[in-house]
C-alpha cells in the first residue's frame, strides 16, 4: 500500500442542504474503499444551527470521513458577516492544512475557491470542484446582474482558480467546455467530468416493496406517475401536469409528487385533478421505496444557461429503478446520456405544445413495456456510486 494522500474538501453552505450527508460523502466514501490510500477530510463553512452539524458529523463518522464545521458570522449583518467570514476563513484552512498534513485540497464553488487562492503553501495541490455554473445559476435564479460588480468580482475569482488548479472536475461536458472558452483551449486538459451517484443497493426495483407501496397510496392498476424533489419556477410543473392530463386520455393514472415543497403543490393542483394526485413529504431514505410504486417519471427543468453545467442526480435515482422518464433536454449532459435509452423521451422547451403532445402520447403507448430490468442495467454505467467513485480516483490519481 502506497503512502496515505489527504484531500481536504472545503465547502460554503446554508442550512437547509443535505447534499453533503446525501451526496458527497457516501462517494467519498466509496472512494476510500476503493483506494485505501486515499483520506478524506471535510471542512464545511455553514449557517446550520449545532443539531444539524451534529447530524452531519455523526454521517461522516459513519463512513470514515475527518469533518469539522466552521460557523459563517451572521453579525452585524449577514453580508459584512459573509465577508469576515471569508477573510479569516483562509487562516482556517491553512492552520488545518499544517496540523493534519493535507496534500490535496479541494474548493467547491466560488468562496471555497477564494479563500484557498490566499493561502500561501508549497507544494499544497488543488483539484477546483466547479460545481456546475453556478455564478450563472445566481444571474438565472437569484437576480444576480450580469456585468454588475459583484458578478465581475465573483468572476475573477473564478477565473483565477481555474486557471491556477492542478485540475478542475465539473458535473458535464458542456460545463467544461463554457470553462475552456473562458480561459484558452490550451487547459482543456486539466478538466474532468465526475459522476454524481447513488447507492445501487438502495435505488433497486422490488416487486414485493412496489406492491407493499401501491397499497399504502392505495393505488391499484393506474399507471403511477412520479416526481421527487423540488417545486418551484425552475420545476416545470404546469408541464408535468399537462402530461398527466394527457396520459389521463390514455387510461386510468395516478400522480404521486414527493417534496418539500407541499404547499406549493397543493396550491396549483386544478379542481379536475385533484383526484389523481398524491403530495407528500418524506424524508430522503425512503423516497426509494415510493419510487418501486412508480411506472414513469418527470425529470423536468428549465433548461436555463446555467443548466448546461447540473448533473441531472434525479434522472440517475429513477433509471437506477428502472423507470422511463420524460426528461427536459438542455440540462447537463442529459441528451448525450439519453442517446443509450431509447425508453425515456426528451422534452424540448422549444417545441410547439402540439406536436410535442402528439409525440409523447406516441411514447406513452410505448413505456408501460419496457424492460425495468434493462433501463437499470444501462443506468449502472452512468449513475451508481461504483463509477461516481472511480470519476474522482482517476483524477486524484492524475495530478501526481
Amino acid at each position: 500500500m502506497g503512502s496515505i494522500k489527504k484531500l481536504l474538501f472545503i465547502t460554503w453552505d446554508g442550512p437547509q442542504t443535505s447534499y453533503m450527508e446525501g451526496l458527497f460523502m457516501p462517494i467519498f466514501h466509496e472512494v476510500m474503499k476503493q483506494d485505501p490510500t486515499i483520506e478524506f477530510h471535510v471542512l464545511q463553512f455553514t449557517w446550520a444551527g449545532e443539531e444539524k452539524i451534529q447530524q452531519v458529523k455523526k454521517a461522516a463518522e459513519d463512513m470514515g470521513i475527518v469533518y469539522n464545521a466552521v460557523p459563517i458570522i451572521k453579525k452585524p449583518v449577514a453580508a459584512v458577516g459573509s465577508m469576515l467570514s471569508l477573510m479569516m476563513g483562509s487562516k482556517n484552512i491553512a492552520r488545518y492544512i499544517q496540523k493534519n498534513g493535507i496534500d490535496i485540497v479541494m474548493p467547491r464553488s466560488t468562496f471555497p475557491a477564494f479563500m484557498v487562492q490566499r493561502i500561501r503553501q508549497k507544494n499544497l495541490q488543488v483539484i477546483f470542484d466547479a460545481d456546475g455554473l453556478p455564478i450563472e445559476e445566481r444571474v438565472d435564479f437569484a437576480g444576480l446582474k450580469k456585468g454588475g460588480w459583484q458578478y465581475n468580482w465573483l468572476k475573477s475569482i473564478e477565473r483565477k482558480i481555474l486557471l491556477q488548479a492542478d485540475a478542475v472536475i465539473t458535473r458535464s461536458q458542456k460545463a467544461i467546455d463554457v470553462h475552456v472558452e473562458s480561459i484558452d483551449e490550451q487547459y482543456r486538459h486539466k478538466f474532468s467530468v465526475v459522476l454524481n451517484g447513488r447507492n445501487s443497493q438502495h435505488f433497486i426495483p422490488d416487486i414485493a416493496e412496489r406492491e407493499i407501496a401501491r397499497k399504502e397510496l392505495n393505488v391499484g392498476d393506474e399507471l403511477l406517475w412520479i416526481y421527487a424533489g423540488s417545486l418551484g419556477p425552475q420545476y416545470c410543473w404546469e408541464e408535468m401536469l399537462q402530461v398527466f392530463e394527457l396520459s389521463l386520455k390514455i387510461g386510468a393514472a395516478k400522480f404521486l409528487v414527493l417534496t418539500g415543497n407541499v404547499q406549493f403543490a397543493e396550491d396549483r393542483i386544478p379542481d379536475h385533478l385533484k383526484d389523481g394526485m398524491i403530495v407528500k413529504s418524506v424524508a430522503f431514505e425512503r423516497i426509494p421505496f415510493y419510487l418501486k410504486a412508480a411506472d414513469a417519471a418527470f425529470a423536468l427543468r428549465r433548461p436555463t444557461y446555467s443548466m448546461q453545467g447540473v448533473a441531472p442526480i434525479k434522472l440517475g435515482e429513477y433509471l437506477l429503478m428502472g423507470l422511463p422518464t420524460i426528461a427536459s433536454s438542455g440540462i447537463g449532459d442529459t441528451e448525450e446520456i439519453l442517446k443509450s435509452f431509447p425508453e425515456c423521451f426528451i422534452f424540448n422547451h422549444g417545441m410547439e405544445q402540439e406536436m410535442q403532445q402528439v409525440a409523447i402520447t406516441d411514447w406513452m403507448s410505448r413505456a408501460a413495456q419496457v424492460s425495468k430490468q434493462q433501463i437499470r442495467d444501462k443506468a449502472l454505467e452512468f449513475f451508481s456510486i461504483e463509477k461516481a467513485a472511480e470519476s474522482y480516483i482517476e483524477v486524484i490519481e492524475g495530478i501526481k
